[in-house]
């Protein structure tokens, strides 16, 4: 199974093209602590799953209560979120390094596949995630 973003998430995607820096990811999400920026984890994090930093969005508050939202808001929700976690302070540096590289080490275990389970599955009917 093999994720496919939707035109306009795939023409963001291309309009950056190459892999993301830490740099890039740190100015893409200010709510990530810069104190992680030289952590080699970073930037492993960071390049493994640039593709999918590149289109991650920060879900809203009506999209979260309804029960997750599409491919982008699962990637934040994945990818980002324990980061921004530490960064408000609930969450200790140690664990949160220890998170990522818990998330890197089963990226590894199946590379080619691991962005599937980043996001829940669906039928082919099931809306798009909207405030109403």
């Amino acid at each position: 199974m093999q994720i496919r973003l939707t035109r306009d998430l795939e023409e963001q995607r291309r309009a950056t093209p190459g892999a993301m820096t830490v740099d890039a990811f740190l100015a893409q999400f200010p709510e990530v602590p810069r104190d992680l920026r030289d952590e080699p984890v970073m930037a492993e994090f960071v390049r493994a799953f640039s593709a999918q930093l590149a289109v991650a969005q920060k879900p809203s508050p009506c999209v979260a209560r309804a029960g997750g939202g599409d491919a982008e808001h699962h990637f934040y929700t994945r990818l980002v979120n324990d980061l921004a976690i530490y960064g408000i302070g609930l969450a200790k540096r140690e664990r949160t390094l220890q998170r990522l590289e818990r998330l890197l080490a089963e990226y590894r275990a199946q590379p080619a596949t691991f962005a599937c389970t980043l996001v829940p599955r669906q039928g082919p009917e099931a809306p798009r995630a909207a405030c109403r």
